[in-house]
């Protein structure tokens, strides 16, 4: 068979299997439609037996029912909130909106009623969404069937939000990591508005507080509570301090007893990084303390070096998110680069070759003091540990930030001195160029600056408080006499006059500094006489002129 007949075969081929696959498309397509009618005729049917009789509560179950279906009736769903949220708002003024509360009222407890199911899929979740914002904040739970209260001005403090926590209860922490429920818990704490609310919120929370921190969906809410202005206000009135001292003390204390466990995890770090900015002053202090005090351990772990960082770029931040609140502030902020540091000194350069505390050796000089980068360096440029970094994969960048942040040429001349017998290591390294590179750079950096240093130096000629001349005054060479000086008046000595001398030669010629004997010939030329031994000519100025000539 020659090789047209094959590619002809093959082509057939394809078709008969492209038509096979049209076939299989068209099954598939027949069988998903077959289940989808059987699903919703047995939620029809379910729907159907579980009448109670009352028209808004059918109406309301089958919009939920078909909410979780499909995205139609997910569109209806969320076009029966929008009707609500309008109820909520003008029931006051609009009478035909006033006679819709008990439907609003329904609609928002069956939601609440099915809330674990609908927070955990994906339709019911977007719904739910849009549910949080018109539940009512209060003291007091609502309760389930009583649909006969005026959410429009709730003057019971009835909330539906701890209706909606006590019906969650034990499976709050489900919903916080499940991936369609975590944003349904997000909007649950931007709901939480009295104390009382917290409170019932946190109790459910702590016992998991720590799984939470470490849960890829579940950190976000967490997050969410511990940064919530509502939840740092809490013990702002005097009423509520009490409450509010329970409410954090489950939060942060849990956090502070398990803070380097949670600062070694990916999601964990994040939890640390918030806490450092919002936890109340007795639980800062524990978290922060344990942090410095671990410090060694942490740059050397994958995340936890990511909270050493924070620290050292946020310090100020830090210590100002502690001060706001304190009347008696402390003279001096605690200098937590310092701190720091100091844990890491003695293991700098074993520290510079990890990938991981690399990172923290080059916010360190970055960010801390002159004095105290140069014991940084003293520990990089040590002649036994310098080969070993200027070509190690990590250490390689220590070096060049070490150059780049050297803050005075003490500290770059001990970097140059002690790179620049190393060249012929730098040469066979991948990364030597970029060393040497950056070095050059500060050197000419610091030349230039040294030039312009001396180009601002003030002149060590002074100018003459007299009026100028019109040329400088000059001291001939011992033997040699001395020419008249011409000035515009007699007290220079002999006068001698100058046909078309413009006015303003004189702030022409002042700022002239030569070196030599500048005097005027009849063209008014500027010519010099060197400052050394001048070689004998005869120059007469003025033809017959009694003045003499000099040789």
């Amino acid at each position: 068979m020659s090789s047209e007949e094959k590619l002809t075969a093959l082509y057939a081929r394809r078709q008969e299997i492209l038509k096979d696959l049209s076939e299989v498309d068209t099954s598939i397509k027949c069988l998903e439609s077959e289940i989808q009618t059987k699903a919703t005729e047995a939620a029809k049917r379910t729907i159907d037996e579980n009448k109670s009789g009352n028209v808004d509560l059918d109406r309301v179950n089958e919009v939920i029912a078909s909410c979780v279906r499909d995205a139609v009736g997910l569109r209806d769903a969320l076009k029966v909130v929008e009707a609500c949220r309008y109820v909520q708002e003008f029931g006051k003024e609009d009478d035909a909106a006033r006679q819709k509360i008990p439907f609003r009222n329904v609609f928002v407890q069956e939601c609440i009623r099915h809330a674990l199911d609908l927070s955990n899929d994906a339709n019911g979740s977007e719904l739910m969404q849009h549910l949080m914002p018109l539940l009512r904040s209060g003291t007091t739970s609502a309760t389930m069937g009583d649909v006969f209260y005026d959410p429009t001005t709730n003057n019971h403090h009835l909330s539906e939000v701890l209706l909606l926590i006590s019906e969650l209860s034990g499976d709050i922490i489900t919903v916080a990591c499940n991936t369609n429920g975590a944003r349904v818990s997000q909007r649950i704490i931007d709901a939480l508005c009295t104390c009382e609310e917290f409170d019932m919120y946190t109790r459910l929370l702590e016992p998991s507080i720590v799984d939470v921190a470490k849960d890829i969906n579940g950190n976000h809410s967490l997050s969410k509570l511990i940064t919530s202005s509502r939840f740092c206000q809490l013990g702002d009135s005097d009423a509520s301090v009490s409450g509010a001292v329970v409410i954090y003390e489950r939060i942060f204390q849990k956090i502070a007893d398990n803070c380097i466990d949670i600062c070694k995890n990916r999601q964990g770090c994040c939890i640390i990084q918030k806490c450092l900015q919002h936890a109340p002053k007795p639980y800062h202090t524990t978290i922060i303390n344990t942090v410095l005090n671990n410090s060694l351990k942490l740059v050397q772990d994958p995340f936890g070096n990511y909270v050493v960082q924070f620290i050292l770029d946020k310090q100020q931040d830090i210590n100002g998110s502690q001060e706001d609140g304190d009347d008696d502030t402390l003279p001096t902020a605690p200098n937590y680069t310092n701190q720091i540091i100091r844990q890491m000194l003695h293991h700098v350069a074993e520290l510079s070759c990890n990938k991981f505390s690399s990172n923290v050796i080059e916010k360190c000089l970055k960010t801390s003091s002159p004095d105290v980068r140069q014991l940084l360096v003293d520990e990089l440029t040590a002649p036994h540990v310098l080969p070993k970094l200027l070509t190690d994969s990590f250490a390689n960048y220590v070096i060049q930030t070490a150059i780049s942040t050297a803050s005075d040429d003490g500290q770059l001349t001990q970097l140059r001195n002690a790179i620049i017998p190393l060249q012929s290591l730098l040469k066979n390294s991948p990364y030597g160029v970029k060393i040497e590179s950056k070095l050059s750079r500060r050197h000419r950096e610091a030349a230039r600056r040294m030039l312009k240093k001396k180009e601002g130096a003030p002149s060590v000629t002074q100018l003459p408080a007299q009026p100028e001349a019109i040329l400088p005054p000059y001291m001939p060479p011992q033997g040699l006499s001395a020419i008249p000086m011409m000035a515009r008046d007699a007290s220079m000595g002999q006068q001698v006059p100058f046909t078309n001398l413009n006015a303003d030669m004189n702030s022409f010629l002042q700022p002239q500094q030569v070196i030599g004997m500048p005097f005027l010939l009849q063209a008014q030329q500027m010519i010099s006489i060197p400052n050394a031994s001048p070689q004998s000519f005869t120059v007469s100025m003025l033809g017959g002129s009694s003045i003499p000539e000099y040789r």
